[in-house]
C-alpha cells in the first residue's frame, strides 16, 4: 500500500483524478439557465366577467377580492386593473416564499369568496409568475394556403400535444392566429319585426344544442343506456333551429340572422416574413430543467410532427439556448487565454515546461472544485455564475504563480525539490491567504442588495468567492505536491546547475532562458537607475509627468480633426 504523503506521487494522482471525475459529474448534472433562480414569487389572479364595465369589475369583483387577499400571509403588495369584462390582480410576495404554496393560498381564497362576487362571475384563473419565466424558444408555424384559424387549430390540437412530450418543457397557450368558433350573425330589424331580442336567440341555441342524460331502460333480463344527443354536425345546421311558435309556423335562426363557420374575435396577430402565422412560446419548467436539453428536445422533436399538412411549415425562432452557450464558449475561451498568457509567461521567466504543468493545473481543478460545491447547493450553470468564475481565473491562477515561484526561489538556492516544496508553500502560506480573503471581502457588501439585483450578483459573487477559496487550496497542496516530485533546478540555479551551465551541452531552451533572464536583468537595472534617479529630482519628475499627461489630452482632439479632415476631403472628392 503507497502512504499518501508529500513524497509519495500516488497522492497527487488519485487526488486529481477523483476532483476530476466528481467535478465533471456534478457539471454534467446541473441544470443550465440564462440567468440564477430568481425567487421573487408573483401569483396573477384574473377573474371575467362578460361585457361588464370597468368601473363596475372594480367595485363588485376587483374590490372584494384584494380585501380577501389581505388574509394571506406573505404578501409584499398588490397591484390591480379592472378592464372590459376582466379583473386583474397580481400580488407580489415576500423574496424568498413558497411560490406553489402561494398559488395555492390565493387560489383558496378566490373560490372561497365566489360567492360574494356578482351572480355569472367566472372562477378566478390563477398564474404563477415570476422574474425568471421567460420562453427558452419559441415554434412558430405558417404554411402557404392556410388561414389564421387553421393555423391556429394545427398549433393548438395537433402540434403542442406532440411537443408537451419534451421532459422540462411547459407549453402554453398559442399566440396569434384565429380561434374557430361558430358565430350566429343576426339582422336586428328582421328580429325587430317579429318582437324578438338577441337573448331570445341564445337561449333557443342553447336550449337545442345539449347533450342530455336519457337514463336506461330494462327490457327483460338486459339494461340498456339512452343516449339523448341533439349537437348538431354541421354550421349549417343552426339555421334550423327554431327560436318561438307564431300559429302553426315557427321562426328558425335562419330567419333572422345567420350561422358560420367563424372565428372569435382576434387580440394578437402574427406576422412572419409578412405572411399570417401563429407561434408557440416553449417555458423551461421547475428550477432543474436544463435550458439547452429542452430547446435541443425541441428542435429534435419539430422535425418528426406528423399528421400535418405537407405545406404547414414549422421552425424555432428566439434560442435562448444560444445565449447560454454563448456564455459558456466565453468563460471557457477567457480560461483558455489565461492559461496560454500564465504559462508562456513561467515559461520565459522559469525556463521550465515542468513548472508550467504545474500551473496548468491550477485552473481546472479550481473550476471544477467550486463546481462540486455549486452543485450540492442546489445552483445552476448560468451567466452570473460563469461570469464569476471569468472574474476570478486570473486571481486563481495568481496563488499558484505566488506559491510555484517561491519554491523555484528555493531550487535556485540549492534546496532539494521536496524541502523546497515544503519550505517555499510554507513561507507564502499566510501571505496567499490574506490575498484570497481581501479579495473574498471586497464581495460582502453583496449581501446588502434586495430583489433582482440581490439573486443575480449573489450567484455571481458566489462563484468567484468559492473559486478563489480553491486556487488557495490548490496553491498550498497540489502544486508543492507537484512540485516536490516533478520539479527540479534549471540550468546555472544551485551548485548542480552552475556545474551543468559551465558545460559546453546546454539545451537550445537553456540557452533562450539565459539570454531571456540577461536581457530582462539589464532592463530591471535600468527601470532600478531611473528610480533612483526620479527621486533625486521629485519636482522635476512630476512635472514631467505632468506635462505628459497634459500633452497625452490633447492627442484625442486632434486626433479627431484629422479624421474628420481626410473624411471630408474623401466626401468632397466624391463629390466631384
Amino acid at each position: 500500500m503507497p502512504r499518501f504523503s508529500i513524497r509519495n506521487p500516488y497522492f497527487i494522482v488519485v487526488v486529481c483524478l477523483a476532483l476530476a471525475v466528481i467535478g465533471v459529474n456534478a457539471l454534467l448534472r446541473m441544470p443550465v439557465d440564462l440567468f440564477p433562480p430568481i425567487n421573487l414569487p408573483q401569483v396573477v389572479v384574473a377573474t371575467f366577467y362578460n361585457g361588464m364595465p370597468p368601473q363596475d369589475i372594480e367595485v363588485d369583483i376587483t374590490n372584494p377580492l384584494e380585501r380577501f387577499f389581505t388574509q394571506a400571509s406573505g404578501i409584499d403588495h398588490m397591484e390591480s386593473r379592472s378592464l372590459l369584462g376582466v379583473s386583474i390582480i397580481k400580488a407580489y410576495f415576500q423574496p424568498g416564499t413558497d411560490a406553489d404554496a402561494d398559488v395555492t393560498q390565493l387560489s383558496n381564497l378566490a373560490l372561497a369568496d365566489l360567492k360574494r362576487l356578482p351572480p355569472g362571475t367566472l372562477p378566478p384563473l390563477v398564474l404563477k409568475f415570476d422574474a425568471s419565466s421567460l420562453p427558452v424558444c419559441l415554434v412558430t408555424v405558417k404554411g402557404e394556403g392556410l388561414n389564421e384559424t387553421q393555423l391556429h387549430d394545427l398549433a393548438q390540437f395537433q402540434i403542442r400535444n406532440q411537443i408537451a412530450v419534451v421532459r422540462g418543457a411547459e407549453i402554453p397557450a398559442v399566440f396569434g392566429g384565429k380561434y374557430r368558433q361558430a358565430m350566429i350573425y343576426v339582422d336586428p330589424f328582421k328580429l325587430l319585426s317579429r318582437q324578438m331580442s338577441v337573448m331570445d336567440v341564445v337561449d333557443a341555441v342553447n336550449n337545442s344544442n345539449l347533450i342530455l342524460p336519457a337514463g336506461d331502460v330494462k327490457i327483460g333480463a338486459s339494461d340498456y343506456y339512452v343516449y339523448s344527443n341533439s349537437l348538431v354536425e354541421n354550421i349549417s345546421d343552426l339555421d334550423s333551429v327554431p327560436i318561438k311558435t307564431v300559429g302553426t309556423r315557427w321562426v328558425s335562426v335562419g330567419d333572422v340572422g345567420e350561422a358560420k363557420d367563424a372565428s372569435q374575435l382576434q387580440y394578437n396577430i402574427v406576422r412572419i416574413d409578412g405572411q399570417k402565422s401563429a407561434y408557440i412560446p416553449i417555458m423551461k419548467s421547475g428550477g432543474d430543467s436544463n435550458t439547452i436539453q429542452v430547446v435541443d428536445d425541441i428542435r429534435a422533436l419539430v422535425q418528426h410532427l406528423f399528421d400535418l399538412p405537407q405545406q404547414l411549415v414549422t421552425s424555432i425562432v428566439f434560442d435562448q439556448s444560444v445565449f447560454v452557450k454563448q456564455a459558456l464558449s466565453t468563460v471557457l475561451h477567457e480560461g483558455l487565454i489565461g492559461l496560454a498568457l500564465t504559462s508562456l509567461m513561467i515559461l520565459l521567466f522559469l525556463g521550465s515546461m515542468r513548472a508550467t504543468g504545474a500551473v496548468l493545473l491550477s485552473i481546472p481543478i479550481s473550476a471544477l472544485a467550486t463546481f462540486v460545491i455549486l452543485y450540492m447547493l442546489g445552483s445552476t450553470v448560468n451567466t452570473m455564475i460563469l461570469g464569476g468564475l471569468a472574474l476570478a481565473f486570473s486571481r486563481v491562477i495568481d496563488n499558484s504563480v505566488i506559491s510555484l515561484e517561491n519554491i523555484y526561489r528555493h531550487l535556485e538556492m540549492g534546496s532539494t525539490a521536496v524541502i523546497a516544496a515544503e519550505e517555499g508553500g510554507a513561507e507564502v502560506n499566510l501571505a496567499v491567504l490574506a490575498a484570497t480573503l481581501v479579495d473574498v471581502v471586497d464581495f460582502f457588501p453583496v449581501v446588502f442588495l434586495y430583489g433582482v439585483s440581490k439573486f443575480l450578483f449573489s450567484a455571481l459573487a458566489l462563484a468567484f468567492c468559492l473559486a478563489l477559496l480553491a486556487s488557495f487550496v490548490v496553491a498550498m497542496t497540489v502544486i508543492p505536491l507537484f512540485c516536490s516530485r516533478f520539479l527540479k533546478a534549471g540550468p546555472g540555479h544551485g551548485k548542480e546547475g552552475a556545474e551543468e551551465a559551465d558545460g559546453a551541452h546546454q539545451s537550445r531552451g537553456a540557452r533562450f532562458n539565459a539570454w531571456f533572464n540577461r536581457g530582462f536583468n539589464r532592463l530591471l537595472d535600468f527601470y532600478e537607475r531611473l528610480v533612483r534617479r526620479s527621486l533625486k529630482w521629485p519636482a522635476l519628475t512630476l512635472a514631467l509627468l505632468l506635462g505628459i499627461f497634459v500633452a497625452s489630452l490633447a492627442i484625442y482632439p486632434l486626433l479627431g480633426l484629422a479624421f474628420f479632415s481626410a473624411h471630408r476631403r474623401r466626401t468632397v472628392h466624391g463629390l466631384r
